[in-house]
């Protein structure tokens, strides 16, 4: 952590670079600019960054930096001003001030990017704990575009222009306030608070009491506007967290907002189109809560992005320019940190269950998937291996009397294991032991450390270390980190917890990565959790989607999650398969027995087709045994199909790995991603791309044998039949039990391994290179040693293939670099995919040597 210390204006003058206009002084990177009510500076951080800071003229304020990694560059830049602006140029963007001190932003070509609302920046005076602070707010003027990112919620939104959204971190919904636009700018909102996000104006009053049990009310709307309104309902309870719902608000029967999951956030948003002058009938139920709960909306002309942070000293955003979202994203990485690789076996299956009972459980298991020949690398304890009466990294030695010799039987079996360990602990042998007592805590009722503080960072590490890493064990899950409950009035070691709200998985994550890199220096960490905040990438930190409900309406729900959560910057993400709760003894009553219901058993199927193609690939349950082999032959076939596909695009997914961490790329991307231009992809949230090549369209309805899809302009291979189909049109495409609808772009080169039982598994069988013809396509294999740092020595090797459309030529460029255990002599079997070869397995490759030189072949259709 660092401090950045903002000083009233007097103190820059002395040092400023002299300038002949008395309206702003240049300082290295910054400009700074009087205001009557304080000072605005904005900082250079690169050509394509710039920081906005606002604070009150009689401040000194001190904020301690979290998020941002990045110091400011040195970098070109001027500034020319006008009889009424005051502009600021690099070779990339132009920032353009009033005499107000309201900001554009342009790119060179002088295209409007984003505005300040005139008038749209507040600083108003509040308290917390006593001391005086601000509650600060920007808005900003939104046209035409799509907005996305966020962090990860479970309302099945794609788009936020408009929608009213509260940042506040929960079980199941992650709170990232950086998002992306359709324009190609990108805007971390710097605040570490609860936040409003487009707060609404608009609020709809009940009277008429249905059920007040149920907390159900009745009215009528007549809206004033023909458009998409965007709905809120705030529930909020400061003093509980509540368990169950439902939330639900209906107008004229159609479902706005639904939630019915286990541990309820306070916030709710959704979305519907609306007639002006029509009358519409609105149910709203908010049930098991004493809370009447409130109905909000933003009319359709709301047109404004607005942060509205319940405390903080300062205005404090960055604008980061692209120009487009694979830029933005990757200028926020440069700026929050990067992500480090994963060890190979992270991209593998995960089998993980509430949970195992025994050491003898875990290995009897492990074994059996082994006995099975069901390709996996990774399996999980989760809580409760402690000690009766305690919470914490304790092994109970009645149930696991050897975790090393249960670690190195894992380690013969070619599996990875994970344990739970959550922030909090409750145990005083530990306590006392890592110094880790009442005062290292802010919240003692619950237990949670203050990970703000160094030394309880390096004491909860040396912990985990001693109980976990030196038995074996090579991973963490860190549950729990929002945190669970929310603490009322505490302190930390920074100071009031209430400033810091957002963040507390950030800290807790640093201090895995960073005892691991120092004292294991050449293993990769992994460790999964379930909140996040802006900058975790770079602590080698994964999130899944929290205690989620195994129903078609929540499985739907997580394919926007997913993606919004990649959009906000954060590239390694997953879900339970099937849902955590799953059936009547698991939380969930829809289903009376996971393992012999039927339509439990097809949600099953399609959530884990789809989670083969999520980032992390991983089935999990509360009170399940989700071993694959338990719900019949028909799923553990389909299992077993699709976790066999995993491991063959392994070479795939490894490269798109090495792009997350040398390009600041993400894996799971919306279409928008790609195709910015195409309007028709803007509010598409049940289809996605798995890297550039391969299109993914989950099945989210019970008996459906198919769907209608969108492809995007050009034209697209279905992968199971060969068959071409022009793009930039939507499709209806079948999807028996056994099939996700998946197409690969034309103009695509995907590497593709044998099948194997687990990712490292040494295999003398050339790759098949697939090159879907097309369109000229381009793909960078990257290799390297699979689960060390050398990489970051330069320790790896690159072969650019390169596909001519026009010549039907498929070019291997010379290796790049080099890494211990390469091949140096190997062999690549071509496959032209078209008439004769239409899927992956059939038809005759053309296998060709290869030892690091350039190759080129010429092929024929």
């Amino acid at each position: 952590m660092k401090i950045k210390l903002l000083l009233i204006l007097s103190l820059y003058i002395n040092i400023a670079i002299c300038n002949a206009d008395s309206r702003y002084i240049m300082k290295e990177n910054q400009l700074i600019i009087p205001q009557k009510t304080g000072t605005l500076i904005l900082t250079v951080f690169s050509s394509k960054i710039i920081r906005v800071t606002f604070s009150r003229k009689d401040s000194i304020l001190t904020k301690m930096e979290l998020a941002v990694v990045k110091v400011p560059e040195k970098t070109s830049w001027n500034v020319i001003t006008g009889k009424s602006d005051i502009i600021l140029n690099t070779i990339d963007i132009k920032a353009i001030i009033d005499t107000a001190g309201t900001i554009q932003f342009f790119n060179k070509e002088g295209k409007l990017l984003l505005s300040e609302l005139p008038g749209g920046r507040k600083l108003t005076p509040t308290t917390v704990l006593g001391e005086k602070s601000f509650s600060p707010e920007q808005g900003f003027i939104c046209g035409d575009e799509a907005l996305y990112g966020m962090g990860q919620f479970q309302d099945g939104l794609m788009n936020w222009k408009n929608v009213p959204l509260r940042l506040k971190q929960y079980n199941q919904e992650i709170m990232v306030p950086f998002l992306v636009s359709t324009k190609g700018y990108g805007l971390l909102w710097d605040n570490y608070s609860v936040t409003k996000f487009n707060p609404a104006e608009k609020e709809m009053f009940f009277t008429n009491i249905i059920d007040s049990t149920k907390n159900e009310r009745r009215t009528t709307f007549i809206p004033s506007k023909t458009g998409i309104y965007c709905f809120a309902v705030e529930s909020i309870n400061p003093k509980e967290n509540r368990f169950s719902g439902p939330v639900l608000l209906t107008i004229n029967g159609d479902t706005v907002i639904h939630y019915n999951t286990p541990w309820v956030p306070d916030f709710f948003s959704g979305k519907k189109e609306l007639i002006a002058g029509k009358t519409y009938n609105v149910v709203f139920e908010n049930a098991n809560t004493k809370i009447l709960g409130k109905v909000l909306y933003n009319e359709p002309d709301y047109n404004k992005t607005i942060f509205r942070s319940q405390l903080g000293n300062m205005i404090d955003y960055y604008f980061v320019y692209g120009p487009d979202i694979a830029s933005v994203i990757s200028n926020y990485r440069d700026l929050t940190g990067q992500a480090p690789l994963f060890g190979k076996w992270a991209y593998g299956f995960w089998q993980c269950r509430e949970r195992y009972h025994s050491q003898t459980e875990l290995l009897e298991n492990a074994m059996e998937y082994r006995k099975l020949k069901i390709p996996v690398d990774n399996i999980v304890q989760d809580w409760n291996y402690w000690p009766e009466k305690t919470w914490g990294p304790e092994w109970n030695r009645k149930l696991y009397p050897d975790p090393q010799t249960m670690c190195q039987k894992l380690k013969g079996l070619n599996f990875h294991l994970m344990v739970s360990v959550w922030p909090c602990l409750r145990n005083h042998k530990l306590e006392e032991k890592y110094n880790l007592g009442a005062q290292y805590k802010y919240d003692t009722v619950n237990g949670n450390l203050d990970f703000y503080n160094k030394e309880v960072r390096k004491n909860f590490y040396k912990m985990v270390k001693d109980s976990m890493f030196s038995v074996g064990v090579n991973s963490i899950w860190l549950d729990g980190t929002e945190p669970e409950v929310y603490p009322l009035n505490a302190t930390t070691a920074i100071g009031p917890y209430d400033n810091y709200a957002l963040t507390y998985s950030l800290p807790v994550t640093r201090s895995i990565y960073e005892g691991f890199r120092k004292d294991f220096p050449n293993q990769r960490v992994f460790s999964l959790t379930r909140s996040a905040f802006v900058g975790q990438q770079r602590y080698a930190a994964a999130c899944w989607s929290g205690d989620i409900k195994g129903t078609w309406e929540q499985f739907a729900e997580q394919i926007s999650a997913g993606m919004n959560y990649a959009m906000a910057g954060l590239p390694y993400w997953t879900t339970d398969i099937g849902g955590f709760f799953r059936d009547s003894t698991s939380l969930n009553p829809k289903y009376d027995n996971q393992y012999t219901n039927i339509e439990y058993k097809e949600l099953l199927t399609r959530w884990f087709e789809f989670g083969t193609f999520c980032p992390i690939f991983r089935i999990h349950g509360y009170k399940s045994n989700t071993e694959v082999w338990r719900y019949g032959t028909t799923f553990e076939n389909i299992a077993r199909k699709f976790i066999d596909l995993r491991y063959q695009l392994m070479p795939y997914i490894y490269s798109l790995a090495w792009q997350v961490t040398s390009q600041g790329a993400i894996i799971m991307k919306p279409l928008v991603h790609d195709y910015p231009q195409d309007k028709n992809t803007w509010n598409i949230k049940h289809q996605f791309l798995f890297g550039s090549s391969i299109l993914v369209s989950p099945i989210i309805k019970y008996k459906a044998r198919g769907r209608n899809l969108y492809l995007p302009a050009g034209s697209w291979i279905n992968f199971w039949t060969g068959e071409k189909v022009c793009g930039g049109r939507n499709v209806n495409v079948l999807a028996p039990l056994n099939q996700i609808p998946l197409f690969i772009k034309s103009g695509s080169i995907i590497p593709v391994g044998p099948k194997v039982q687990y990712a490292m598994q040494p295999y003398s069988s050339p790759l098949k290179i697939l090159v879907y013809p097309g369109a000229d396509a381009s793909f960078i294999l990257y290799e390297d040693e699979g689960d060390t740092y050398n990489y970051e020595k330069g320790d790896y090797s690159t072969i650019k293939i390169n596909w001519d459309d026009k010549t039907k030529t498929l070019t291997f460029g010379a290796r790049d670099g080099k890494f211990n255990g390469m091949l140096l002599n190997r062999s690549f079997d071509i496959y032209l995919m078209g008439q004769n070869n239409k899927k992956l397995g059939q038809g005759q490759g053309i296998l060709i040597p290869y030892d690091g030189k350039k190759k080129i072949i010429h092929l024929k259709k």
